[in-house]
């Protein structure tokens, strides 16, 4: 359970942020609590977001690589989903 209470969509602007808050709702089938919390900072989100698709863009990894990397730091750090 985080500290900070997470923002839901219907708290955000109309944007790119709302945008990302409902792309992770659709892709989970519920709010992503991590990208509420960095809704309260914008271009932190956009930063966090950025990082994250980097090693798909950078096509260093072939994809069933990148997949099983990703598969095994989530293990590491106990992520439930």
């Amino acid at each position: 359970m985080p500290r900070m209470r997470p923002l839901t969509r219907d708290e955000v602007p109309e944007g790119e942020v709302r945008d990302a808050l409902e792309a992770g709702e659709k892709w989970l089938g519920k709010p992503v609590p991590g990208a509420g919390i960095q809704a309260y900072a914008p271009e932190i989100m956009k930063a966090s977001r950025a990082l994250g698709a980097a090693p798909a863009k950078s096509g260093l990894l072939p994809p069933l690589i990148r997949t099983l990397v990703c598969l095994r730091a989530a293990q590491m750090v106990g992520c439930p989903f």
